[in-house]
């Protein structure tokens, strides 16, 4: 008995990790996330001189800024700055050409190189959504994630698409466990400090005026909400692996999450570290859904 239940589990263990996967989440999430970081490098192509060393950063000391247990051993940006302006134009280019589905895993990876590189130079100017996005460009650097949903489909009528390969499906699967365990770990993060237990923590940011797009003075007439805010962010943050795991619960914690990421993006401004979450919110999905729902209506495979 104990070796069947043995066999079985390394069984459901193999199938999770290696059975082949059908790649239209995964595409759906190359879109939002490539498209979220052309975005961003678009609008610093008229701060270029942060990644230089007219900004308040040299390159002798780009990386002192950095913390020890990340700091790599030399930088990537090795171009001089007279280049920097082309190595940025570079990855705006690259970036566009993913998100419309045009390229494969050595495109990807140039791009994943070029971000990386650019962080390093200034690492002080990123924000949030700059080191997530890179985290999971990463790894999707090692998918397949132009298979769907690129425009190249469209001239080339494809009608038929095969599952992913192992490292794709291994890449995929690694991509859900390290969103959970990024909510997690923020969660519990959280719950270190007293404000987040007393329920005020958000109080600090919605009270000040430099985060926020809006003025919440009227929430001191109905206090009770701001604990409220509070402790529910902790419960979804810290929740959230399990929740998605079991598919009874998996889209109700979805749905909670994008009104989550949207009520960041619209009354905190921080719409790209919101659409680089919600992302990934396209691995969980059951690509029948996204099928029957979405391509059919778009029609980009079939055409």
């Amino acid at each position: 008995m104990i070796k069947n239940l043995v066999s079985q589990g390394w069984s459901h263990w193999e199938r999770f990790w290696f059975a082949p996967q059908n790649l239209l989440g995964l595409a759906f999430m190359r879109i939002a996330l490539c498209g979220t970081m052309f975005y961003l490098y678009v609008i610093r192509l008229a701060n270029l001189e942060y990644y230089t060393d007219a900004s308040w950063i040299p390159r002798a000391r780009a990386l002192e800024v950095m913390g020890d247990l990340y700091r790599p051993l030399f930088l990537w940006g090795f171009w001089p700055d007279s280049m920097m302006g082309v190595a940025h134009v570079l990855l705006v280019v690259l970036l566009g050409l993913l998100t419309l589905g045009i390229g494969g895993r050595w495109i990807m990876w140039l791009a994943w190189i070029l971000d990386a590189a650019f962080i390093q130079r200034n690492y002080a100017v990123n924000f949030g959504a700059d080191i997530i996005a890179a985290l999971f460009l990463f790894y999707m650097s090692f998918t397949q994630s132009c298979e769907r949903l690129s425009i190249l489909n469209l001239f080339r009528k494809k009608r038929v698409f095969k599952d992913g390969d192992i490292i794709s499906s291994v890449m995929m699967r690694m991509m859900q466990v390290q969103i959970g365990v990024l909510y997690a770990y923020t969660g519990a993060e959280k719950l270190k400090g007293m404000s987040w237990w007393d329920g005020t923590a958000l109080w600090s940011v919605m009270a000040n005026p430099q985060m926020t797009t809006m003025n919440f003075d009227f929430l001191r007439n109905i206090p009770w909400i701001i604990p409220l805010l509070a402790y529910s962010t902790v419960i979804f943050e810290v929740y959230f692996p399990v929740m998605v795991a079991w598919k009874k619960t998996r889209y109700l914690w979805l749905i909670v999450g994008v009104f989550f990421h949207s009520g960041i993006a619209i009354f905190m401004g921080l719409g790209p570290f919101a659409m680089t979450m919600m992302s990934t919110y396209f691995l969980f999905v059951d690509p029948l859904i996204l099928e029957q729902k979405v391509v059919s209506k778009l029609d980009l495979s079939k055409n």
